[in-house]
């Protein structure tokens, strides 16, 4: 019996997390980009990078905010193709680092973005949560933490030590300026 129950346990987890979260985990089809090319034309080995320090200042106005440093990063990339995608599946990933008061971690949160609208919404496999992103005037952006007010990250890959950044009093939405392309990594160097 408990040998039955695990099983079901684990075929329903691997089941979730098997699923797609809404607008993300998804090949994008030609044509069917959305938001996402207005952020990033569809062209194979593109990438761009968002990022903010926020000063002393900034974080003694707003003592609830965890998050110190942040950054986003969006990547177009086109698989080679295979049976499943006879002309290469084309993805957008994307990345996101932060660190935290009292920290010296940096911490990281990866996956696939999808259009949503005038936005776009990139999420963590496995209920990992995920972050709406919205366009904004000066070459910036707006993310914020998604519907459920949280994103899994973690140290590197080492998925051990991950945590949630939640969504707090002064950490739900963080505007991000526009990085130079000489600072931002290649898909590849993430």
């Amino acid at each position: 019996m408990r040998r039955l129950i695990r099983y079901a346990f684990a075929a329903g987890l691997a089941a979730l997390c098997a699923l797609p979260l809404p607008a993300t985990g998804q090949s994008i089809k030609p044509g069917e980009e959305g938001a996402l090319a207005d952020f990033l034309p569809p062209e194979p080995g593109r990438h761009i990078c968002y990022a903010r320090t926020y000063t002393a200042d900034h974080l003694r106005q707003h003592p609830k905010q965890t998050v110190t440093e942040i950054a986003f990063r969006l990547a177009y990339y086109r698989h080679d193709p295979d049976e499943f995608a006879p002309h290469g599946q084309r993805n957008y990933y994307f990345a996101l680092l932060a660190k935290r008061r009292g920290g010296s971690r940096t911490l990281t949160a990866m996956g696939e973005c999808g259009p949503n609208g005038a936005s776009i919404g990139c999420g963590v496999e496995c209920d990992g949560g995920g972050v709406s992103v919205s366009r904004k005037p000066g070459d910036k952006i707006l993310v914020s933490l998604g519907e459920d007010g949280r994103i899994r990250m973690s140290e590197g890959c080492d998925e051990g030590d991950s945590v949630d950044l939640e969504s707090g009093a002064d950490d739900r939405e963080f505007l991000l300026s526009r990085v130079e392309d000489s600072a931002c990594p290649a898909y590849e160097d993430w």
